[in-house]
């Protein structure tokens, strides 16, 4: 396991398996977020750049670039779990970030009127979860990741017990 992405839903716990599993991998921890915005020019160096490295583990599914980095990678883990599940995740964390004015990873407290964004994390894991759990399970079927180990999670602890494995 030497390129990996990390990919599931809004709120799923991407970051924080990613982080995890950089600890015990001691593999370099690109974050998706970090690379500029979706589908830019610059994102899309970033992610060609990424994928010329021989080690590294990518905090979120590759989007705009999946030609560019699926192809590369050695391991696919998607967390695919139920929608109250990532719910609660990303609600619990979306409150702790506000009440405590505190940033957690790419996330940032807001004002209250962001709520209404159709972008909040809060709205946007409820309606991208369906999406994401589609894209997940079509990984499985594409043939340019035949070489790939792909590794879907359906609970919080499967994806510990696992990690616990390494």
């Amino acid at each position: 396991m030497e390129r990996v992405v990390v990919a599931g839903c809004a709120g799923s716990g991407k970051s924080t398996l990613a982080r995890r599993l950089a600890e015990r991998t001691s593999l370099p921890l690109v974050e998706r977020d970090a690379l500029g915005t979706l589908g830019s020019g610059e994102y899309r160096a970033a992610i060609a750049k990424l994928a010329r490295e021989p080690k590294w583990i990518l905090d979120g599914a590759p989007y705009y670039a999946d030609d560019v980095i699926y192809p590369v990678a050695d391991t696919i883990l998607f967390l695919d779990y139920p929608k109250p599940v990532v719910m609660w995740r990303v609600l619990s964390r979306t409150l702790a970030i506000e009440l405590l004015r505190r940033p957690s990873g790419a996330h940032r407290p807001q004002c209250p009127a962001a709520w209404r964004d159709s972008e909040h994390p809060v709205r946007w894991a409820w309606t991208s979860h369906r999406d994401r759990h589609q894209e997940g399970l079509a990984l499985t079927e594409r043939k340019d990741l035949a070489s790939a180990t792909i590794i879907r999670f359906t609970t919080p602890a499967a994806a510990r017990s696992w990690l616990r494995g390494l």
